[in-house]
């Protein structure tokens, strides 16, 4: 049995990453399985990682998700696994279970490699101890991110594991070249192969409204039907309602935080590019939002929190692909086909891809 860890942190698409190598590994007729060591339902009202949901329904995965996903991770995970005799030992007799009658498995880290590291759980820590290939994804937004990448490839070697190579992955479009031109050849030179580099595509990394108001649990009180619109921007309605039009023009497809006794503000919002209105402090909005919402087809959320709080939760929002959008899975295992070098990943994972 082989396998491969993909590791970055939040936001850089390890998830997309995992879908189309485990569609590519299938079309080879490689009978592939995943796994996903350190869950992360911390800030939602699941009980399930949706990651794990996801690969579990796409792959047709038989084996419980309580050996896909063992643990879970919380900003106060010491509190719940500190007391395991061996966290480690319960992360390999779970690989174990999933990879049995496998060909290759897809291990895919959690929310930064670096996570649970107390306990020994982190990604390059598990990929030592599992024997595992590495490939560390980043989005190679400016050069800080190049310094975050070679910080993750360097720990990996620090724990034995020989890092396979790196994928620049929801690349802005503003720094697509320099991706291509300065920090390919810096890492290469390295040592560090890099096996592709991949735009940005809203559909992969804005989330609906409809995963903005899960994370918040407020009260939906229009447009239960337009929940599917995306959200690539979120604005704060902080000024007064003469020069809001101004400043919500500035963005489209946003959610506006906006009190709800700010009624001029809200029906600003709603006269530009608005996929989502959250209003704050439980207070019910004029009728005249809730109409124009109606017109606009714009979903309106009633929270209880103030927009501080509103705001710090959404931080927690991310997109989630499920099963069910083909049109998702589809893009992202298009723009792997078409930004990756093939060959390099067919040769890392000891696989040839179908042409």
């Amino acid at each position: 049995m082989k396998g491969l860890i993909v590791l970055g942190p939040g936001g850089s698409g390890k998830t997309a990453i995992c879908v189309a190598l485990a569609l590519h590994l299938r079309e080879a007729g490689v009978n592939v399985g995943y796994f996903k060591p350190i869950g992360n339902v911390a800030g939602t009202k699941f009980k399930e990682d949706g990651d794990a949901l996801l690969m579990q329904e796409l792959l047709g995965l038989e084996v419980g998700m309580d050996k896909i996903v063992p643990i879970h991770t919380s900003p106060s995970y010491l509190s719940k696994y500190s007391s395991l005799a061996d966290p480690v030992q319960k992360i390999k007799d779970s690989f174990q279970a999933v990879s049995a009658n496998r060909d290759y498995v897809i291990v895919e880290g959690t929310t930064a490699p670096q996570t649970m590291m107390a306990l020994g759980l982190d990604a390059p820590n598990l990929a030592s101890v599992l024997g595992l290939k590495a490939i560390v994804v980043n989005r190679g937004e400016n050069d800080y991110y190049l310094d975050e990448a070679l910080l993750y490839l360097r720990y990996l070697e620090s724990v034995g594991v020989k890092p396979a190579g790196v994928l620049f992955n929801n690349v802005p479009k503003q720094n697509i070249d320099k991706c291509k031109g300065v920090y390919t050849p810096l890492l290469e030179q390295a040592g560090f192969p890099v096996l592709g580099v991949i735009p940005k595509q809203r559909e992969l990394v804005a989330p609906s409204a409809r995963e903005v108001c899960s994370v918040l649990e407020g009260e939906l009180l229009e447009g239960k039907q337009y929940l599917d619109r995306l959200v690539e921007e979120v604005m704060i309605a902080a000024m007064g309602p003469e020069s809001a039009l101004n400043y919500f023009h500035r963005s489209i497809n946003k959610a506006v935080i906006a009190g709800g006794d700010r009624p001029l503000v809200s029906l600003a919002a709603l006269e530009t590019s608005t996929s989502l209105l959250i209003l704050t402090g439980g207070i019910y909005p004029d009728m005249r939002v809730l109409t124009r919402a109606a017109e606009k087809k714009v979903p309106v959320l009633l929270v209880p929190y103030d927009t501080y709080t509103t705001s710090e939760k959404l931080h927690a929002v991310t997109k989630k692909i499920i099963a069910s959008d083909a049109t998702v899975i589809a893009q992202a295992r298009r723009n792997f086909s078409e930004h990756c070098d093939l060959a390099k990943v067919a040769g890392l994972l000891g696989v040839p891809f179908p042409a």
